[in-house]
């Protein structure tokens, strides 16, 4: 039975500001620690602990909030139909991602690690060459667009238990869940990582600092959590709990992470690092969703406009990123400056790509997963 549900309009404004916390996020890889597609010459600790801090939280509430989304799409859409609108919307962005939008990023990330000499068009024949992060270049995953492959790849297999647990759904339509609900929450997230090492494609935390298991976990805990009714109360009602957890556990995590604590797999250690991890992602995930939820849970003109600005966002801003923070970092500038720069300059060209070229052209909008152009009064 199909039927349709109130929208939920603080997911949409959780949406819209993680995408931009994203694009901060990858604006500071430059001057991380960690190895990236482009390094400046400097490097900032503060850039270091704030990707770190970032990356413990930013790509898990988008899987939670995919796995809600997906619930919400279920109830008006058949699973053909799911299908399909995950096809256009998904499938078809990353196809032109992998082809149109990753080679330039490769061919850069080439270059500036001496691994290549030449030009760009020398290039593009070498880009078919091997897997990239498997000792190729061809970049199946679509780099930054990972995300969109994971969130394919796990709408179709889970789409059978997704549509298990909505049959079953109206069970659960007046249950309140406990904190305990939480804890389980938190010890499911733990248990892939207690559980598989960290290393390959599977196990290995390449995807946004966290494994492939640990995200599905995530999406289906989102998918499950809106499948009951009570679950948007238990976030709402403890809201200031989860800040008070948040800021004392990512104190905990921080002075692990800044004094290079390093646990041996399958330790007693190691697990309880694990669980002070899911426990830390957990409380800065239900806080945004309870504060969200409180504070911004209402649409106007503004967020009708960002949200269908975010998919296009999402898929143009790590390109852009890295072509302009080639030239950028090759400067003799502060890193603060080269940041701002960098932040501001992608930021102008992504939006003006989006405004102009993008939001009103049919084609475009279907290869980024579009729909048609309709007048802003009319979407909901």
């Amino acid at each position: 039975m199909i039927q349709q549900t109130q929208r939920q309009y603080y997911l949409d404004w959780i949406r819209v500001i993680t995408i931009l916390v994203v694009f901060l996020f990858h604006c500071a890889r430059f001057f991380d620690y960690d190895d990236w597609h482009i390094k400046n010459s400097v490097l900032s600790p503060t850039a270091n602990t704030t990707t770190f801090f970032l990356a413990e939280w930013i790509m898990p509430i988008f899987f939670f909030i995919s796995g809600a989304s997906t619930w919400y799409a279920l109830q008006s859409k058949t699973a053909s139909k799911f299908i399909t609108d995950r096809v256009k919307r998904i499938l078809v962005p990353l196809v032109f991602g992998i082809l149109v939008l990753s080679p330039h990023q490769v061919y850069l990330e080439r270059l500036t690690h001496h691994q290549f000499r030449g030009s760009f068009i020398g290039f593009l024949p070498h880009y078919f060459s091997g897997w990239y992060g498997l000792g190729g270049n061809f970049a199946w995953m679509g780099l930054h667009l990972w995300y969109l492959l994971l969130l394919f790849v796990f709408s179709l297999i889970a789409l059978p238990l997704f549509l298990l647990i909505k049959k079953h759904s109206r069970k659960y339509t007046n249950t309140n869940p406990s904190l305990f609900y939480l804890a389980a929450l938190i010890i499911l997230l733990a248990l892939p990582g207690c559980l598989l090492p960290v290393d390959g494609l599977v196990g290995g935390r390449m995807w946004g600092g966290w494994s492939m298991v640990e995200h599905l976990v995530l999406f289906i805990s989102g998918f499950y959590a809106f499948s009951i009714s009570g679950t948007k109360c238990l976030w709402l009602t403890y809201r200031y709990g989860y800040l008070t957890a948040a800021f004392i556990l990512t104190a905990i995590n921080m002075y692990l992470f800044l004094h290079h604590f390093r646990f041996e797999f399958g330790s007693a250690y190691y697990l309880m690092k694990i669980l002070l991890r899911a426990a830390v992602c957990y409380s800065w995930m239900f806080t945004i969703l309870g504060f969200s939820e409180s504070r911004l849970n209402f649409t106007n003109n503004k967020l009708k406009y960002c949200n269908e600005a975010v998919l296009p966002f999402y898929i143009l801003h790590q390109p852009v990123i890295i072509l302009i923070g080639y030239f950028i970092v090759q400067w003799n500038l502060p890193v603060g400056v080269k940041y701002v720069l960098i932040g501001l300059s992608s930021f102008s060209v992504v939006i003006i790509c989006y405004h102009f070229f993008i939001k009103n052209s049919s084609f475009l909008r279907l290869i980024f997963g579009l729909g048609k152009v309709r007048p802003l009064t009319e979407k909901n």
